[in-house]
Parts: C-alpha cells; structure tokens; sequence
C-alpha cells in the first residue's frame, strides 16, 4: 500500500521508500526552472532594442512549456498510491533531469553567450540575465538530487521505471529537436519582423532625402535652362515656369518639415539655396536633419539623434564614392606602375579597371566607355607629348533619382563635380574634401544650430 509520502514496498519485501525528497526537488526544479525563464525573459525585453538577435519570446515560453510538462506528469504519477505509478513517475524524473544533466555543459554555454549578448553597459538586462544565470544553476542541482532519488525509488518496480525512462528519452530527443526546428523558424521569424520595423523606422529619413534630391534636381534643371533668372526666391506657391511633375510642400515627408529658403547674391539675384528636412520629434534613432544646397550634395547634421553625442555636418548621399570616380583613377594609377611601365593605357581593359566597389561596369566603345546602372564614365587617354596622364568622366545617368552629382578627374589628378545635369568639366569646382570619405565631416558647412 502507498501512502502519500512513501512508496510501498516491492513485491520482493524491500523496504518503503520516502517520496518526500523527490518532492522537494521536483518543487525546487519548478521554483528555479520558473525564476529562469521570468528573469531570461524580462532580461531579453529590456535587451530587444540593443539585440533583437536574442532568443524571441515565443522560443522562451516554448522552452517553459517543454520543461514543465514532465514535472506536471512527475507529480501526478507520484501522488499516485499505484506502486508501477510511483515507479513510472520516477522513471519520468530520472529521465528527463537526467537529460538535462548530460547536456549541462552545453546549456551553461548557451547561458553564458547569452549574458554577454545582454551587453555589460546595459545594467538592468545584465542583471536579469546573471540571474537567469543563477537559478539555471540551481535547476542543475536540484536535477541532481531528483535522479539520486528517483533511482532510489525506481527499485519498487523496475519494469515500470525502465518503461518510463525509454518513454521519457523519446520524448527529450523528440523534443529537442522539434524546440531546434521552432527555434529557426521563430529567430527568421523575428529577423525578418526587426528588419521591417528597421524600415518603417527609416522610412521618413529615406523619404525625405529623396524628395530633398528630387526637388533639387528641378531647381538645376530650370538654372540650367535660364541660369541669368537664378533660382526662385519660394517654392511655395511653385513657380509658374515650373516644368518638373515633383512640386514642394511643406508636409510632403512623412514626421518632416521640409523648407526652402533662397540666398540671393549682393547684386540681389539668388545664386544658391538650402533645402531642408528636420524631423518633427528630436531622439528618434537614424532620423537626423538633412539639408541640399545648389552643390547637390545632401548633408546630414548627425547624430542630431542621440542626446549623449555631438552632432557635426557630414555628407550623407555620397555620389563621389557611389560614381567610383577616385577608386577608378586609383586602379589605372596602379596598373601603369605596376604593369605599364608608368604610362598611361591608349584605352581601358579588365585588368586597368581592377577591383571597384559596389558595381563592376561594362566596357564599351573599346575600353572608352564604362556604364554602370546610374553612372557613364568616359576615359581620356594621354595628351600628346605626356604619355603619363589621363582624365575620366563620370556623369550621373537616373539624374534626381539615385544621384546628382557628376565628376571630371582632370589631368593633373584634381577631381571636379557639378550638380547640373551634364559632364563635369575642369572649369567646374574641385570636389569637397568630405566626399572622399564614407560620412565625411564637412566643416566648411553650418547650417543647423
């Protein structure tokens, strides 16, 4: 007969077996299994903005549910007064923690990259994940004291408890691996979730350089067309002789206010302009005032966000980099000392061109010409009586679209560009010196406080 905290004994006359220290262990697993997953889970939501890599919510309450059924069925086959129940409620126990015992080390590991994913500057998702830490390890000693005692009592009934490990082995083996199949479905699930929320995020800044590019772009084209008028002095009503689809208003970006304001000349005729965008709401992350000026260069006053660092003007669209006007005058430069004999090639070849930077282009009009999707880029071979020198032409093609800007590598090495919508000439202003730089600071413009 089994009474609630024994176990009777064995057909063989062994004596009773205490249940009591198996369910206190069994009561501690659950404390610490449950301290676990609530200080793991708090850790990870106050960690998500700085690593949404970390494991998904789902995953953790799935993981909550894989270990607490068996101690469910632990304690219902242990309050059982069938011996084979008791047994079997054993053998559950001694399975399962067992389990988790062989691949302790594993789990440690696991806990520890995920401390440091937690980020040592973050205090309160540290704590919360040293903790998680802490009542992992108390889950692993109390999963020692459950097998001693689950063997002890497996002995009233071998045949059950043997029946319920091999079950219980099944059922961590299976589990696993579906916890590791869910587990790659709900970390794509969350990448592809956080690279949307990404996007909405960027969205209005992405927006309102564009409709800043946009809007210039027609400012150049209608200079370009009358340039003794200069540029208008509001574009609000737009001009009568407006003749781009894109018109300005000041709530045409999305949590933006765009403005125009002219800069006439001391003679009165406005020769340059700024375009701006500020957002509305300040310390919102990669969301920073943008600014256009007739150079066709977007500046970005960054990182205008973020309250704990300076801000400074940098330019924000490259088209320099993006043309890859300077690593092409690089690449040539490199082959005529290398392979050449110092002079410059009659055309350009594959081998000249070398490795560029996003965009490979192809080679027209027998090494001539180069055509990206957005660029065309003209060689000039060497003037006669210097054999050493050449120039390069890259001229921006989706005009107002993907880029504004277009280059002319003189001669003598000087780079020049124009905003206007045509080949760059050596007449046209030497490239500033913050376009050669990925997010260049630009100290010769200050135009927000």
């Amino acid at each position: 007969m089994t009474h609630s905290h024994s176990a009777s004994s064995a057909p063989s006359g062994k004596p009773t077996v205490s249940l009591h220290g198996i369910r206190t262990s069994l009561l501690l697993a659950i404390f610490s299994a449950c301290a676990f997953f609530f200080f793991f889970l708090i850790a990870v939501q106050q960690d998500r903005a700085h690593n949404p890599a970390l494991l998904p919510t789902g995953m953790v309450l799935l993981c909550a549910g894989f270990l607490l059924l068996p101690l469910a069925i632990c304690f219902f086959l242990l309050s059982s007064r069938r011996v084979d129940s008791i047994a079997a409620g054993a053998g559950v126990a001694c399975g399962f923690f067992g389990a988790f015992l062989l691949v302790s080390p594993y789990a440690v590991g696991v806990m520890s990259f995920f401390v440091g994913m937690s980020g040592w500057g973050r205090a309160r998702a540290d704590h919360g994940m040293m903790a998680a830490g802490l009542a992992l390890i108390a889950f692993l000693a109390t999963s020692l004291a459950i097998v001693w005692s689950g063997a002890r009592i497996g002995k009233i009934q071998w045949s059950a408890f043997g029946t319920a490990i091999g079950a219980t082995a099944l059922y961590v083996l299976f589990g696993f691996g579906f916890l590791g199949s869910a587990g790659s479905t709900m970390g794509r699930q969350a990448q592809r979730k956080q690279e949307q929320a990404d996007m909405d995020l960027n969205m209005p800044g992405i927006l309102a350089s564009q409709r800043l590019v946009a809007l210039a772009a027609c400012l150049f084209q209608n200079y370009i067309q009358n340039p003794q008028a200069g540029y208008p002095a509001s574009l609000d009503p737009p001009p009568k002789d407006w003749n781009c689809d894109t018109k300005f208003a000041a709530d045409a970006v999305p949590e933006h206010t765009l403005a125009y304001v002219a800069r006439p000349d001391v003679s009165g005729r406005i020769t340059d302009f700024e375009l701006t965008a500020v957002p509305r709401t300040k310390g919102v992350n990669n969301r920073d005032p943008i600014m256009i000026d007739n150079r066709g260069l977007v500046f970005v006053y960054y990182p205008w966000s973020r309250e704990d660092a300076v801000a400074k003007d940098m330019v924000r669209s490259n088209d320099l980099m993006y043309s890859q006007i300077n690593f092409l005058k690089s690449n040539v430069e490199r082959y005529m000392k290398d392979k050449n004999e110092g002079l410059a090639p009659a055309t350009l070849n594959a081998e000249a061109i070398g490795g560029l930077g996003h965009e490979t282009p192809s080679i027209e009009e027998d090494g001539m010409r180069l055509e990206t999707r957005d660029y065309e880029t003209r060689y000039f071979p060497p003037h006669a009586g210097n054999a050493k020198e050449f120039a390069l032409s890259a001229q921006c093609k989706s005009y107002g679209l993907n880029c504004l800007r277009s280059y002319f590598a003189d001669y003598d090495g000087s780079i020049h560009g124009t905003s206007e919508p045509r080949q760059a000439t050596a007449d046209d202003p030497l490239a500033l010196r913050c376009e050669f730089a990925v997010g260049g600071e630009c100290p010769d413009v200050d135009w927000f406080p």
